[in-house]
């Protein structure tokens, strides 16, 4: 293969990509005049919208970013984050394949064999979605300090503890649980498995978080939860190689949701304000108030997505884990910082109309102000690039 980039190549998507791209576009027209239902189907029924979900699956894109296609061709994660971009273009955001996705790719990572033979192909079918139980409400995003314990005991693990906030639990197969191996043995290091949510000595209590990302959120709580020796991924321990696979991916997956969601609401906007008269004949648009803001908007926006992109391709080609986690942190913070404002200026351009719940723009506007504070706060974002690109002392202890 030719390997030489042109002036004209050099910053554009390869030709099987924007294939990909042109088709989940496509595809993500056909439903949006239906976003609202789409969320709603996965909040009332607890499943995937089953029209949407039976496309996405039938073109292939539930397995994108997992083997064998992570070795190139039209897929990887860059090709994950095309399609689910396209979605949220449409005000359609598909938050439980950003987990499962990364997830899968976790495990194809650090194993073992087994898990990786049973679960990837059940999500790149579509067939199964994976959750996430990391944070807790004492440590946040802090997994450092997480307290619940995975604990040997014989032929199996012991789970006890407490975990805040996971997400679609009532659609999820299984979660990943990260905690400590021993709380008595600090020094245990951390370990990570694969434990079904409804097994026995697990409670789960939802939380009112009026379903951000389209899915309910969750509290799980364990209690003495027995789960077998062939739950566990990746290496008693060393849980935390675990997690920094399934980070990067993560974070590489969410912004390009909120690159979507910033493109969806200044096409809101845009349209609206290009319409819109208040006093004479010349819309609103015609105002710098109105169009400056849209202007910069769509400057950030273009750059924001280049980064991603960049991010997500750079992943794929098999980059270091610490160019990885510096590149994710770096594209979720522009992503996600982009998408709030343009949710933003979209709801003041839209005035009465956005606050109308029918609309959907509200749930957009929200959506856009949570990826600010999760799955990783911004101030986690920044304090990485600090300490570990810029090489700024941290606080002691």
């Amino acid at each position: 293969m030719d390997t030489a980039v042109t002036a004209n190549t050099a910053f554009e998507l390869a030709p099987g990509h924007a294939r990909l791209r042109d088709a989940a576009r496509s595809a993500a027209a056909e439903f949006g005049s239906r976003a609202t239902e789409v969320r709603r189907h996965l909040i009332d029924h607890s499943r995937m919208h089953p029209e949407l979900w039976a496309l996405f699956c039938a073109n292939g894109w539930a397995g994108l970013g997992l083997e064998p296609d992570r070795a190139g061709g039209d897929g990887g994660l860059l090709g994950m984050a095309i399609v689910l971009e396209a979605f949220a273009e449409q005000g359609i955001v598909l938050w439980m394949p950003v987990l499962s996705t990364a997830i899968a790719r976790a495990i194809e990572t650090v194993g073992p064999q087994a898990a990786a033979e049973t679960w990837t192909p059940r999500v790149a079918s579509g067939a199964t979605h994976v959750g996430m139980a990391a944070t807790e409400p004492h440590a946040g995003h802090n997994i450092f300090a997480v307290e619940t314990e995975i604990r040997r005991d014989g032929d199996t693990f012991i789970v006890n503890g407490l975990k805040r906030i996971t997400s679609g639990l009532d659609v999820a197969d299984r979660v990943l649980v990260f905690g400590r191996a021993d709380r008595r043995d600090l020094g245990a290091g951390y370990t990570t498995v694969l434990l079904d949510p409804r097994a026995p000595g697990v409670t789960t209590t939802e939380i009112p978080m009026r379903f951000r990302e389209g899915v309910r959120q969750f509290q799980l709580e364990f209690d003495c939860v027995t789960v077998p020796a062939d739950a566990l991924v990746g290496s008693e321990g060393r849980g935390l190689a675990t997690m920094w696979p399934f980070t990067h991916a993560e974070r590489a997956l969410t912004a390009a949701v909120c690159t979507g969601t910033a493109q969806y609401s200044l096409g809101r906007a845009i349209a609206h304000a290009g319409n819109r008269t208040i006093s004479g004949t010349t819309p609103i648009g015609a105002e710098q108030a109105i169009s400056h803001p849209l202007a910069a908007l769509h400057a950030r926006l273009t750059a924001a997505r280049m980064v991603v992109y960049r991010t997500a391709a750079r992943i794929d080609s098999g980059i270091d884990g610490d160019t990885a986690a510096s590149d994710s942190n770096i594209a979720k913070l522009l992503a996600a910082d982009v998408a709030f404002d343009a949710a933003d200026h979209a709801v003041q351009v839209l005035g009465a109309t956005a606050w109308d719940d029918r609309d959907g723009m509200i749930d957009i506007y929200l959506d856009a102000r949570l990826s600010r504070s999760g799955p990783v706060s911004n101030e986690f974002t920044l304090n990485h690039i600090a300490h570990h690109v810029l090489g700024l002392p941290a606080h002691a202890g």
